[in-house]
């Protein structure tokens, strides 16, 4: 997951990186199991969900650890990377990398 840093996050609406958004993430995993969390776009929590999920669709077999409070801080959700199916986020957001963003 170590590019992660060269992803920028941006609200699909509007296609600029500005202020962080709150976003409403749920978290899709294997068997059928669905968590929600909210996050701000700027997160490294959501960047790392979205560079594990990227890894997987370029073949990267590697397994990372996730370790979110959920319910107040007053669970943790423990999953790894390779039981995550997917991820739903209201507001809609796009990845790219932070390289196009410069050159727009």
């Amino acid at each position: 997951m170590s590019d992660n840093k060269e992803l920028d996050i941006v609200d699909a609406a509007s296609s600029v990186s500005d202020t962080p958004k709150e976003v409403l993430v749920e978290i899709l995993l294997s068997g059928g199991f669905r968590y929600q969390i909210k996050v701000k776009s700027d997160n490294p929590l959501l960047r790392s969900l979205i560079a594990a999920f990227l890894a997987r669709t370029q073949g990267k077999q590697d397994s990372y650890l996730f370790q979110i409070p959920i319910d107040e801080n007053k669970s943790s959700l423990c999953f790894t990377s390779d039981r995550l199916v997917g991820l739903v986020t209201q507001p809609p957001i796009l990845l790219r990398k932070k390289q196009e963003l410069d050159t727009e």
